[in-house]
């Protein structure tokens, strides 16, 4: 399951459609405090999680390192439209989070979920 924190409405429906049709189960968190809670919830049950850089309660690179401190394994990928520069030196040498420039098409998303060893279920079993 894919953890998808956008707090864009459209943004994050369109995504979650775009992953849910390319086989991935998505569970949706609109705020930095929404995504926390579900994470403690429910910590092994995300593959992944896709945070947006510009949340309304917290920076998605504040988020996305709180969320290393709760799991140092679990896959990141950091979503914006500004330059890469300055989260990639926060996460300099840290092989599980990765930047994905907006706009993105599903095939990025997939493509950057993939390099992590992430990957929809088989056709046929459980999302």
């Amino acid at each position: 399951m894919i953890l998808l924190v956008e707090d864009e409405p459209l943004i994050r429906m369109v995504t979650a459609e775009m992953l849910c049709d390319a086989g991935f189960s998505v569970e949706e968190a609109a705020t930095a405090a929404e995504a926390m809670a579900k994470l403690n919830a429910a910590v092994a049950g995300f593959e992944a999680v896709i945070i947006d850089i510009g949340l309304p309660d917290r920076p998605g690179d504040a988020l996305a390192q709180e969320m290393r401190q709760l799991s140092a394994h679990l896959p990141i990928l950091i979503a914006s439209g500004y330059d890469s520069g300055r989260i990639t030196s926060i996460f300099k040498g840290d092989s599980r989070v990765s930047f994905v420039g907006k706009p993105y098409t599903g095939t990025v998303l997939i493509e950057a979920l993939h390099a992590f060893g992430v990957d929809p279920a088989p056709s046929g079993g459980p999302a």
